[in-house]
């Protein structure tokens, strides 16, 4: 393994394990330790059997649920090496902010925390299943392994090729976009593929990622330019 490769996964492992298991917590969490095994074949993290074992795992009241972010960190020869999952949802009548953590090897944990706010927000399979359709080995900077981030967005904002490579996603196809415009009513959702790049984009050279929308969400938008 190269060094620098060597470094940065080194970085992410114990930036995993203090993350989840080293953070402060309330005295509320309530955690499941090695709740189950997650299997993700090459460029495939396989979130759709993860929000399986999430529901199991916490008794949230699965039409209740709503997604906050999904995380997920990819090697270059397409392996994953941790996912995080987190999600609002109700059990027992309470409202709960839930995380779901799979580490190396596939093992799945799951903590909870009782919370006293609601929020708004679309269930998780609507961007959890975009997101396992998505053909993660075709995308052209593979080689270099990615991020893939889900999270919801408010407040407005505008997106062009500054920003990234713009489309819309439906079933795991991409369609271009040129730009899209939200205005500071809208609420939408974003899919981000961020190359592990050595060093980040020159000065006046485009950013290498890749910004989808589902369709749900571009209905959102105040404009939309296609192409």
């Amino acid at each position: 393994m190269k060094p620098l490769l060597a470094v940065i996964v080194g970085i992410t492992l114990i930036y995993a394990c203090l993350h989840f298991f080293a953070l402060p917590e309330a005295p509320d969490v309530t955690r499941i330790e090695n709740a189950t095994y997650l299997e993700s074949p090459a460029y495939n993290p396989a979130v759709l059997d993860l929000w399986k074992i999430a529901v199991d795992g916490t008794g949230v009241e699965n039409e209740s649920a709503v997604l906050r972010r999904l995380e997920v960190d990819i090697a270059g020869d397409g392996g994953v090496r941790v996912i995080w999952l987190f999600f609002y949802g109700e059990e027992g009548g309470e409202q709960h902010a839930y995380e779901a953590y799979v580490g190396p090897g596939g093992t799945v944990s799951v903590k909870s925390q009782k919370f006293d706010y609601s929020v708004q927000g679309v269930h998780p399979l609507a961007i959890l299943r975009e997101v396992d359709a998505i053909a993660l080995e075709d995308i052209p900077f593979r080689d270099w392994g990615m991020t893939l981030l889900a999270s919801a967005n408010a407040y407005g904002d505008q997106y062009n090729e500054t920003r990234g490579r713009l489309y819309e996603v439906s079933n795991g196809v991409f369609c271009p976009v040129k730009e899209a415009t939200f205005g500071p009513e809208a609420r939408w959702y974003t899919i981000t593929i961020t190359p592990h790049r050595e060093s980040p984009p020159s000065p006046g050279e485009l950013s290498d990622c890749i910004i989808a929308f589902t369709r749900q969400d571009l209905a959102a938008a105040e404009s939309v330019v296609y192409g």
